[in-house]
């Protein structure tokens, strides 16, 4: 009896484990939300054009450059056309299309631990520390590291031409290294923003 319901318990701590770990994983975009209109809908197979004007500058040397936007429009074009959606005349098109990009620098604190372990012997009248050092046992030390980083956000839009109106909108927030740049990276980001759409 008992050893059925240890084997109930281990079948069901793995499963959450295993759930855990998979909430975990971020794919390529990192945090991705997508928010969709209320009055207007993406059709699949639409059509669509990049909006005239659309990205305007951030301030921002590092993003504000013909190849990082001539790359994230190549990203967007390859995605969107990969789920049935077809460029067109910005005249005609049903959706019109822009991004946003912004990177901010970020610090992040990490502590870690390290050091003999706490030794204690536990018996029916309570725990006695080993090695002189008492029940909590010897001190640990502790090494703090301070890491700088880039945090990138990606916002794409899908607007209804006719009305003016937001129908979709996707946001990519993640860490970012020098290799974000490459065409193949943001390739991989906008395919994983674009996943939810029709």
């Amino acid at each position: 009896m008992l050893s059925g319901f240890f084997k109930s318990a281990a079948l069901t701590a793995s499963a959450v484990a295993v759930t855990l770990t998979l909430t975990a994983c971020q794919g390529p975009g990192g945090r991705v939300s997508v928010l969709e209109g209320d009055t207007v809908r993406v059709a699949p197979g639409s059509t669509y054009a990049w909006a005239p004007d659309a990205q305007p500058g951030s301030g921002d040397p590092r993003i504000d450059n013909d190849i990082v936007q001539g790359r994230i429009k190549t990203a967007v074009d390859t995605a969107l056309q990969g789920r049935g959606f077809t460029l067109a005349d910005p005249a005609s098109a049903t959706l019109l299309v822009q991004f946003h990009i912004g990177l901010q620098n970020r610090t992040e604190t990490q502590v870690s631990s390290f050091g003999p372990s706490p030794a204690a012997a536990c018996g029916v009248r309570g725990c006695i520390g080993g090695f002189g050092w008492g029940m909590y046992g010897a001190p640990r030390d502790f090494d703090v590291r301070t890491i700088n980083y880039t945090e990138g956000l990606l916002m794409l839009d899908l607007i209804d031409r006719a009305s003016g109106k937001l129908a979709w909108r996707a946001t990519s927030q993640r860490r970012m290294d020098n290799r974000d740049a490459d065409q193949a990276r943001a390739n991989a980001i906008v395919a994983d923003m674009v996943k939810s759409l029709p």
